[in-house]
């Protein structure tokens, strides 16, 4: 039988992972809360649509008898962003990336690469951009994000959801007063861990991660914004 799919599971640093989840997101929450209500009821902002493709995300994987790449494929990603003015030139972003695409497995010595199952990949990032203008109607920006990345397949099988981080760097454009023009590209970065397993389903083989392995994806993209 064909592999049918590739599982990553970090068992022995789930629990760790989850507390340092936690604990940044509890520190994110404290942050908003400090900012009143009426502290953002006060604010300028602006609510983004986006649309591109999100590429890279490999991983190398080994057993006593095979290895190779874990893959998740090239494919469209939808996007949304929240962001309140916090100074005249920085956005704080709530952001949200979702990829719908496929798994796939690189056995190095045994032939072209095996398509694996579906699977989704959630980004949800909380960020500060710096905007500087070039004119009256058209801004450039970049800044950092953290958060999560999730890498949700099938049925049956467990989520993953991972420290992450991210680099963006965009232009956005008036084409009103209130309607824009947004133009990006984004790195993201899951944090991975030294050690870990992945699992083959269809005979329960078992994979480790290479130590000081790393998954990144970049996308680039672009959409609509309403600024209020």
């Amino acid at each position: 039988n064909l592999i049918n799919f590739i599982y990553l599971k970090f068992r022995k640093y789930q629990m760790k992972f989850r507390k340092k989840i936690n604990y940044i997101f509890f520190n994110i929450l404290l942050a908003v809360i400090i900012i009143s209500p009426t502290s953002f009821a006060q604010m300028s902002g602006e609510i983004s649509l986006l649309y591109g493709y999100q590429m890279l995300g490999t991983v190398e994987v080994y057993s006593g008898l095979n290895t190779g790449d874990f893959d998740i494929n090239d494919a469209a990603y939808y996007g949304g962003v929240l962001g309140f003015r916090v100074e005249r030139e920085v956005m704080l972003e709530f952001q949200y990336v979702y990829q719908p695409t496929k798994s796939s497995f690189d056995d190095y010595g045994s032939g072209p690469e095996i398509e694996l199952s579906n699977i989704d990949v959630h980004y949800i990032m909380l960020g500060a951009m710096y905007e500087k203008p070039f004119s009256r109607t058209a801004f450039g920006y970049g800044g950092l994000l953290i958060g999560t990345a999730g890498l949700v397949p099938d049925n049956n099988y467990e989520s993953e959801w991972r420290l992450a981080f991210g680099l963006a760097l965009g232009a956005k454009f008036m084409i009103s007063e209130k309607i824009g023009l947004k133009i990006q590209a984004q790195g993201l970065f899951p944090v991975q861990w030294s050690g870990g397993n992945f699992y083959v389903e269809a005979d329960g083989t078992g994979y480790s991660i290479t130590a000081g392995t790393s998954i990144a994806q970049i996308n680039v993209g672009g959409g609509l914004f309403y600024a209020f």
